[in-house]
């Protein structure tokens, strides 16, 4: 650490290209030595066995949080089932979610932050069951959206033996659509499926905090938290933890294609971040990585769009019927779009849509709603008498229908047609049902209904997820033929990390997940040499990082200094001024501090004075420990006079730490953690900085004289 002298305040600073910044590795002020704090760093545990959920427990600094509450829900195969893939062989099979919680303080836990709404499946659990009581942030799409995906679930996940499969293996049919006129027998719970029920689901969405991009909050004390875009799904977010001026971007589920429907990644995240945490991110393994692809981000995309799109209208051109396997929202809203527009555009009879699903009404809806949340071009027609997507329209035209399940469609009447169908992908028993029904309706169809092309012989079932294991093995369940696969990518491969570490001006240190990693530090970013240092973190493995090797500090100086600096061609120099510290900020002026702003910013610069005598002026020799711990308490800190071997000193307790005040032989200040010792240097400030007739005791007034009056 760097000495300072009471009558001066001398500073070794480090210089950057941006005029104006300065990092200050040490510093004394008011003659005070400060010393004894900890060097601020991160510490990141993914709790989440999957690659596409994450449940991160971060600590930084004396804040403890959480990003993310997902989970798999699915049933996983034998690779999964083995062990989740850190980069390294996996021997001991994943822990359940209560056994994974329960290893968490969440009394410690101060805050959670969601990044979209696929991210939310324990949030329920950990709300009501666990002892968490700080806030959680999300967008105001993602605690709409959220409520939804994971009602769906517990409808999807609870239910063992759905209606349709009692009907679909004969019985009477109303229609040749497939759905049965029958509505079979009770549905059958399996408890215990998720840890929790629909009232938890909705006390918990009482409990969320909805944000807009780019809107601060603090959750801590000095710690702020703000998301921006992450152009995955309609109010995606990346999150940026701001803490004493360091700032760390945890990059969830995003989306460099400016295709879809959200609104478009916003790379400001990446750039003013000192640390980066990538959450999610493409198997290299896998058959979406086009690493070698020099298209633009959403070629790839556009393009398997186009593909599903020209699938559905060759099958509607021949009259089949088409069942597309997506959740009623996300890419499956751009597919509907695309579909309704071309089949309208191309004179075909417009097919009459259904879709399958508990929540698909108010999914659909909130598109048109949430406006402000979409790309640019959705957002420009809001001005316009078209709506965003053409749900609303469909429906006024009465080609739009909903059913909370298969037994609801079965008592409702949809008009002759064409059925487009649309299921989520984890309701399998619905989905199967259609499929058997379609096939056996094409077994009883004649041949010359097939010759004519008047009868239902022939239909198409579409599958968009870009969860290959998911997707592959619900094409193994369904073993139909008519079976068509296109994976729409949207999630950031390695060549899209490429190019957002391209603009990582600030970074210096990344995180990646462990596949991720072994690619990237082999490719040719590592061969072209990194202004950072990459680090990997695999489950259930801490991934400690040190901000800064020195206690660095943003501050904010005049204009004459970094000019002198600069002119100078210096990078590091010794710089003499005033140093103030409130609120968690700095600033460092001139002993002479005179209007700069006036001066051009071709004026000579002054020359650097030595500040006053500071200690003098404050009277530091006039404390005593009874009265600074005496005014500490009226700053409204808990302080008391204690002793030790060295002689007589000052406690303070403040909520994060303790600091240790000693006066004898020069005044210096021993704090346990950083929280302290901003906390106790902020009333040291204000205490010492009072007008010294405050301080001082006022003299007795002299006596009158009898007879002479004043």
């Amino acid at each position: 650490m760097l000495r300072t002298s009471p009558d001066h305040l001398d500073a070794f600073c480090e210089y950057t290209e941006r005029v104006g910044t300065i990092t200050m590795r040490a510093f004394s002020i008011y003659g005070i030595e400060v010393a004894g704090f900890n060097m601020p760093r991160i510490s990141v545990i993914p709790f989440s066995p999957s690659e596409r959920h994450h449940l991160l427990l971060c600590e930084l600094d004396d804040a403890m949080f959480v990003v993310d509450c997902g989970w798999p829900i699915e049933p996983r195969d034998d690779a999964q089932a083995a062990g989740p893939k850190t980069g390294a062989a996996q021997t001991v099979a994943a822990p359940s979610a209560r056994d994974a919680l329960s290893s968490i303080n969440w009394a410690r836990v101060d805050f959670v932050l969601i990044s979209n709404y696929e991210q939310m499946t324990l949030l329920p659990y950990i709300t009501e069951y666990t002892e968490f009581a700080g806030p959680v942030f999300a967008t105001e799409p993602t605690k709409a959206y959220g409520r939804c995906v994971l009602e769906e679930g517990l409808c999807v996940a609870s239910v063992v033996s759905p209606v349709g499969e009692a009907c679909s293996s004969g019985g009477s049919s109303s229609n040749s659509n497939g759905s049965s006129g029958s509505s079979g027998g009770a549905e059958q719970w399996q408890p215990g499926v998720l840890p929790y029920t629909q009232q938890d689901v909705a006390a918990a969405m009482e409990k969320v905090t909805d944000v807009r991009y780019n809107e601060v909050a603090t959750p801590a004390p000095f710690v702020q938290v703000y998301p921006r875009s992450a152009g995955y799904c309609i109010g995606s977010a990346n999150w940026t933890v701001e803490c004493k001026g360091h700032r760390t971007a945890f990059i969830g589920a995003s989306s460099l294609a400016g295709c879809l429907h959200p609104q478009e990644w916003d790379g400001s995240v990446v750039a003013d971040a000192q640390v980066i945490v990538f959450c999610d991110a493409v198997d290299p393994a896998g058959p979406d990585e086009t690493d070698a692809g020099s298209a633009a981000p959403g070629a790839q995309v556009s393009q398997r769009i186009g593909q599903l799109c020209s699938t559905a209208l060759a099958a509607l051109k021949q009259r089949s019927r088409v069942l597309l396997v997506g959740e009623p929202y996300g890419v499956t809203q751009d597919i509907l779009q695309l579909v309704a527009e071309n089949a309208l555009s191309l004179n075909l009879p417009l097919p009459q849509f259904v879709v399958v699903s508990p929540v698909a009404e108010r999914t659909l809806q909130y598109g048109n709603i949430m406006g402000e949340w979409l790309c640019a071009a959705k957002q420009a027609l809001l001005y316009q008498p078209e709506y965003p997507f053409a749900d609303k329209d469909l429906r006024q035209r009465g080609h739009l229908h909903f059913a909370r399940s298969l037994a609801e469609l079965a008592t409702r009447t949809i008009p002759q047609g064409t059925w487009f169908v649309v299921v989520s992908p984890r309701d399998v028993a619905t989905i199967s049902h259609f499929v058997r029904r379609w096939q056996l309706d094409a077994k009883q169809c004649s041949g010359a209904d097939m010759a004519a092309g008047s009868g239902m012989a022939r239909f198409a079932v579409l599958i968009h997820d870009d969860d290959v294991a998911r997707a592959q093995r619900l094409v193994g369940q369904i073993a139909a033929s008519e079976v068509t696969y296109v994976p729409v990518p949207r999630r950031l491969t390695v060549h899209a990390i490429r190019q957002c570490l391209a603009s990582a001006v600030r970074a210096q240190h990344v995180l990646l997940p462990s596949p991720v990693y072994a690619r990237l530090a082999a490719g040719p970013a590592a061969a072209a040499g990194l202004d950072f240092g990459l680090l990997e973190h695999a489950y259930m493995q801490a991934t400690v990082v040190d901000l800064d090797t020195d206690r660095h500090l943003p501050l904010g100086i005049k204009r004459e200094m970094t000019q002198q600096l600069r002119r100078s061609g210096k990078q590091r120099a010794v710089v003499s001024g005033v140093l103030s510290l409130a609120a968690g900020k700095i600033r460092l002026v001139p002993a002479d501090d005179g209007d700069d702003d006036a001066a051009g910013p071709d004026a000579a610069p002054a020359p650097a004075q030595r500040g006053p005598a500071l200690g003098p002026a404050l009277g530091l020799r006039g404390w005593t420990p009874d009265r600074l711990a005496s005014e500490l308490c009226d700053a409204g800190l808990d302080a008391a006079v204690a002793s030790d071997a060295a002689g007589p000193l000052v406690r303070v307790a403040v909520p994060g730490g303790t600091a240790a005040i000693r006066m004898h032989g020069g005044w210096a200040v021993d704090c346990s953690s950083a929280t302290a010792q901003w906390a106790v240097l902020d009333a040291l400030r204000q205490v010492l900085r009072r007008p010294q007739q405050q301080q001082q005791p006022q003299p007795q007034p002299q006596p009158q004289r009898p007879g002479v009056s004043t």
